[in-house]
């Protein structure tokens, strides 16, 4: 599955619901309540779970969410 923290606070887990040769899928609401804690962290990490225990994370900048969401149409 797939973990999500926003400056080390755990927001959440979501399970894959598909995997293929090149990847695998896992989808989640972008509710305004998420969308607010993007916009106010500095860093989101995100985790792929190998196991419900142990997962892999990869860190990326959120300088810049706010402006770039408001852009989207």
């Amino acid at each position: 599955g797939l973990g999500l923290k926003i400056d080390q606070a755990d927001v959440g887990r979501a399970g894959f619901v598909r995997c293929l040769p090149n990847g695998c899928i896992a989808e989640v609401v972008l509710d305004d309540n998420l969308v607010k804690q993007l916009r106010s962290g500095q860093v989101a990490t995100f985790i792929i779970f190998q196991t419900p225990e142990e997962g892999i994370g990869f860190p990326m900048s959120l300088k810049g969410f706010g402006e770039g969401y408001d852009k989207l149409p």
